[in-house]
């Protein structure tokens, strides 16, 4: 400013004009740069605000397990949605991560800058959420480009109330294991229970509360030992369970390695009840397994809602299997985040602010596994948990035939 002619109030007048001319010329280049920044601003503020597209995207890593699963369910609800019309006449589309979105948090950086993507199904893993949830809240700019995640099947309780973008329609572990509790003080008359558990969060949650719950039963505990996988004698733990007699293992770990625990109970002759939680339900398609039970959020010979008789034969002739739980609950994520969009939120936070109602004033959404509905916390309300049990012959590891209910 130093170089141009000083204010015209105190310029002589052959010089007037000129000013006048100057300062008209830097007031118009004032005025539309700083109309430039309150566009820019305003376009960062209101990021969320607008609807870019209709693409769900799918929050789960490339290869990881459930992945597969997962990508089945949102795109048979995306088909489900897309015949019912889509969204005033737009169609539904899935984005899925691409090759280079090899962790957690990369998945999550490239679907919330999307601009064609309203919302993601994921992850379905609890720790995984746990990360990823700040990325899908653009914590980073107070919410500017937030997209909802609706996980189905991350079930830690630490995920209650984490963040207004996170929603999830499936109980948290809290629920599974009061229920799991419950059930084998009532159905197996189980009062001296052995809890292995995974050292992680979910394992430390789940035996946590199932023990508290247990205990409150007139139950005891007897042993509750963490394992990590990978690096654990599963023989000891078999002998260790079978000098204690306990009336039922409760097993809040992976499919794989509840099936190495029950084999090595099985060399031990130990027949006593056998609970996985709900991360062990891929161990139900090995012959091994056959008499075990485990916790899950969704069995489709359980299944008998109306969506249930849509999705399920679909899901049965495409891929010629029945769904898991990952694939239904997955199927349901969608569905609420397509129904809510099609009902008229047609951006990233008119769709929060419309999640958020449903149960708490709207109606709520038909599923696969039961009716959609949110707590104020944006956990699932009234979802039910199911503990089923592995067909075939009951082995030793898994429990005797006459003790199974």
């Amino acid at each position: 400013m130093s170089n141009h002619p000083a204010s015209p109030r105190f310029q002589p007048s052959p010089r007037f004009g000129r000013a006048i001319r100057w300062s008209s010329r830097s007031v118009l280049r004032a005025t539309l740069v700083f109309a430039g920044i309150l566009t820019t601003l305003s376009a960062c503020s209101r990021t969320s605000e607008r609807a870019g597209g209709l693409a769900i995207g799918v929050g789960a890593i490339p290869g990881s397990p459930g992945y597969e699963q997962v990508v089945r369910g949102v795109e048979l609800a995306v088909a489900r949605l897309n015949e019912a019309g889509g969204a005033g006449g737009a169609q539904f589309t899935v984005r899925l991560p691409d090759s280079t979105a090899t962790s957690a948090v990369r998945v999550a950086q490239q679907l919330r800058d999307d601009p064609s993507v309203i919302a993601v199904v994921g992850h379905p893993e609890s720790g995984n959420t746990v990360e990823v949830i700040p990325i899908y809240a653009d914590a980073e700019h107070d919410g500017a480009n937030g997209v909802v995640a609706v996980s189905p099947t991350a079930s830690s309780p630490r995920l209650t109330g984490i963040n207004p973008w996170f929603f999830r329609v499936a109980p948290s572990d809290a629920e599974a294991a009061r229920y799991a509790a419950r059930w084998v003080l009532d159905s197996l008359n189980a009062r001296k229970a052995a809890i292995v558990y995974r050292n992680d969060s979910y394992g430390r949650d789940w035996a946590a509360t199932f023990a508290r719950t247990f205990t409150e039963g007139q139950g005891k505990v007897i042993i509750r030992d963490p394992y990590l996988t990978g690096i654990v004698e599963w023989e000891a733990y078999a002998s260790l369970i079978a000098s204690q007699k306990p009336d039922v293992v409760l097993f809040p770990g992976d499919g794989d390695d509840a099936l190495a625990l029950i084999r090595a109970l099985r060399e031990r002759n130990v027949t006593v009840p056998f609970v996985g939680g709900d991360g062990t339900e891929t161990m139900s398609t090995d012959p091994d397994a056959a008499g075990a039970r485990f916790v899950a959020f969704f069995r489709a010979e359980r299944a008998t809602s109306v969506e249930a008789n849509s999705f399920l034969p679909r899901y049965r002739k495409q891929f010629q299997q029945e769904p898991d739980m990952f694939a239904a609950l997955s199927y349901d994520a969608a569905i609420v985040i397509g129904r809510t969009v099609a009902s008229g939120a047609r951006s990233r936070t008119s769709l929060r602010i419309a999640m958020e109602k449903i149960g708490n004033g709207a109606p709520s959404v038909d599923g696969v596994a039961g009716r959609i509905a949110f707590e104020k916390n944006h956990d699932i309300k009234g979802r039910s948990v199911v503990i089923t049990r592995i067909p075939g012959v009951a082995t030793a590891g898994t429990g005797n035939e006459e003790n199974q209910p």
